[in-house]
């Protein structure tokens, strides 16, 4: 288990198995590896090559690590789509993460909860639907996360330059049933995306999270 200072609860059982895997990968690697075999996973055989790339470096024992950790995750969105909801276990564990590895490569803090569906209270209707919603720093999702609460039927764009928070954006709009697009791209210059995450295309159809890389 790694030692974090305010650990979620519900974040307990992923905080000790996550810490099996970083002694040995180090935590910043395995968040990465495991946002991407997480995607991997969403992707319905879309990403194969992508995921036996990065699985190399891992055991046996190590996968069945990441498919426990992603079971405590479904749990935790499972419980917030059930009392109709919100969860960023992803955001709120990666803050943890931060702020115990300050010389790592992690640095991420997120708008808090309550101050996201304040804003989403102001600048979202609640039958508004149809509309394209923006988010053009996104981070991990979380202010899309909360305008989908107050009106759902919308598409959701999202963009950021760190490529861990796209993944995790990608993850978390799958997750909470958002359809949209997440580019991982440089915002202010306007560039041509990195990479680009198509988000729940068919869930009118399948109701069954589903993250396409182009």
């Amino acid at each position: 288990m790694l030692k974090t200072r305010h650990t979620p609860n519900q974040l307990r059982e992923f905080n000790s198995l996550f810490g099996l895997l970083a002694r040995s990968q180090g935590a910043s690697k395995v968040f990465d590896d495991f946002l991407t075999i997480f995607i991997c996973c969403l992707a319905r055989r879309t990403q194969e090559d992508l995921y036996f790339e990065i699985i190399k470096g891992y055991t046996k024992d190590d996968l069945q690590t990441f498919a426990k950790m992603m079971a405590e995750l479904f749990l935790i969105y499972g419980d917030a789509n059930f009392f109709n909801d919100w969860r960023d276990p992803l955001g709120e564990y990666y803050e943890e993460l931060s702020s115990n590895y300050k010389k790592s490569n992690f640095g991420q803090f997120f708008t808090p909860k309550a101050l996201c569906d304040i804003m989403a209270q102001i600048t979202v209707k609640e039958k508004d639907f149809g509309n394209t919603v923006n988010d053009c720093a996104a981070g991990s999702g979380r202010t899309l996360l909360a305008a989908n609460q107050i009106c759902k039927g919308n598409i959701y764009i999202a963009q950021d330059l760190d490529h861990v928070c796209v993944k995790m954006c990608a993850i978390n709009m799958a997750m909470h049933g958002l359809k949209g697009k997440v580019y991982h791209m440089n915002t202010l210059q306007n560039n041509k995306p990195y990479n680009t995450y198509i988000i729940n295309n068919d869930w009118h159809k399948t109701q069954t999270p589903f993250i396409f890389k182009l």
